[in-house]
């Protein structure tokens, strides 16, 4: 990646996660998120498994939107995708966890974003790390060094806000809750998308 590349790909982050902020505002990112709801490691398990629920229901409307498709019914096209245009499916997650629905979606939103950012930070330092093996010249690796250093040190790091016993089972749980939200993701875009 072109170091202009790079520093967009951090200036798009930092607008769009209040956790990226130059280093000099980390401060009010913090205080803002102290006047949240806090975060607890039984959250990872309401993350978790409403992913995974949101997952099985996001598969159910796809297998019937294709069955609609494929009958041609346009009517029962629409009811399939409802649950998913309105949310519907979050309201049912959040019914079968016995979790209050503004509660789910703020630990969906807050986790999310902590685990975008973890992403952010260790794709910066696989880069710094690969650097080295690039057939680029030494101004060209200095110059991207420099770039890529630069965006490292604009990221905040997105666990310093928890405590220690939350920052612990996310870094020991970010792998498989990352494949989840990025087939969450990933799911929802492709039905909304059609």
């Amino acid at each position: 990646m072109r170091p202009l590349k790079l520093q967009l790909s951090a200036l798009a982050l930092a607008c769009a996660f209040p956790l990226l902020a130059p280093a000099q505002s980390a401060a009010p990112a913090a205080a803002s998120a102290e006047s949240e709801v806090s975060l607890a490691v039984a959250d990872l398990d309401i993350y978790q498994r409403g992913l995974q629920l949101e997952i099985n229901t996001l598969r159910e409307v796809q297998r019937n939107l294709q069955s609609a498709r494929e009958a041609r019914d346009a009517v029962s096209e629409s009811a399939a995708l409802q649950p998913v245009l309105t949310r519907q499916y979050e309201r049912n997650v959040a019914k079968a966890l016995d979790v209050d629905l503004r509660r789910y979606r703020d630990v969906k939103r807050r986790l999310g974003d902590i685990l975008v950012l973890g992403e952010y930070i260790d794709q910066l330092n696989a880069q710094l790390d690969q650097l080295h093996q690039s057939g680029m010249s030494a101004k060209q690796r200095a110059d991207q060094r420099k770039a890529i250093e630069e965006a490292r040190a604009k990221a905040v790091d997105p666990y310093a806000v928890l405590d220690v016993a939350l920052r612990e089972a996310l870094k020991q749980r970010a792998d498989a809750l990352v494949r989840l939200r990025i087939n969450n993701r990933d799911l929802v875009h492709e039905l909304t998308s059609r």
